[in-house]
């Protein structure tokens, strides 16, 4: 009972989103965002199957609960203009067009660097094997459970990432934040790649602005991303070199 009371918060706090003016908050408006539609039929050519995407929503009561720049994170399992997803949402991990996320305040595109063909396949493989899965509410990150869940393990081989003391839970029951989707499908290149998890409100957590490393190059950003806009919303020296590269090179 009261996890269903905090599944249905988690996902109201997520719709509320703050105004300037009288009466200072309202229910999400989904069709009024920065990232337009040209901007984002001009990006669709540019994917690769593998590529990873972030974005922040701007005003969000959600963005206050959710450290960094980037809030949301999905992986592309298909080139350019075919342009599919799989990203967890409240309704679970979905398949569906990468429209849905790119159309955001603010958009980047990241691909994995020295990653072979095989690999590339791999993780959407990995992706694609998730869909349907519920939303974690609870945002465990128990990415090595899912690995070996998903892998045909037995379930009591899926309990490699318990704390000390904590209970083997008979019947695992797979889900996953969207930071931890593009993490798990990636998982197996982790260290080349720079995908760790990070502390925060006493939660060991995988945010969307990790994946922001050497580890991989922009393939596109949105023009609403700045160098300042970043700073001020925490991105780390590395993340913003990043950016102010790729914005430097696009004049």
């Amino acid at each position: 009972m009261m996890h269903d009371i905090w599944r249905q918060l988690v996902f109201f706090v997520g719709k509320v989103r703050t105004l300037d003016a009288f009466p200072w908050v309202t229910w999400a408006a989904d069709d009024d965002h920065i990232v337009t539609f040209d901007e984002i039929s001009s990006a669709m050519s540019l994917i690769r199957y593998g590529d990873i995407g972030l974005h922040r929503y701007s005003g969000y009561l959600a963005n206050v609960a959710i450290p960094g720049f980037m809030i949301h994170a999905w992986i592309h399992t298909e080139d350019g203009y075919q342009g599919q997803i799989v990203e967890a949402v409240k309704q679970g991990v979905l398949h569906r067009s990468a429209i849905y996320p790119m159309f955001a305040d603010y958009t980047i595109i990241l691909r994995p660097k020295n990653i072979t063909e095989e690999e590339r396949k791999g993780a959407c493989l990995k992706a694609k094997k998730i869909i349907g899965s519920k939303y974690d509410v609870d945002f465990k990150f128990d990415i090595e459970n899912e690995i070996n869940y998903f892998s045909g393990k037995d379930e009591a081989g899926a309990r490699t990432h318990l704390k000390a003391g904590e209970p083997m839970i008979k019947n695992y029951d797979p889900a996953f934040t969207c930071t931890e989707v593009a993490a798990y499908s990636w998982w197996h290149k982790r260290e080349e790649l720079g995908i760790e998890r990070t502390e925060h409100r006493g939660k060991s957590v995988i945010v969307g602005d990790t994946f922001l490393n050497p580890g991989w190059d922009i393939v596109w950003m949105s023009r609403s991303v700045t160098v300042d806009s970043a700073y001020k919303l925490g991105v780390p020296s590395m993340g913003l070199a990043m950016i102010e590269e790729y914005i430097n090179n696009r004049k």
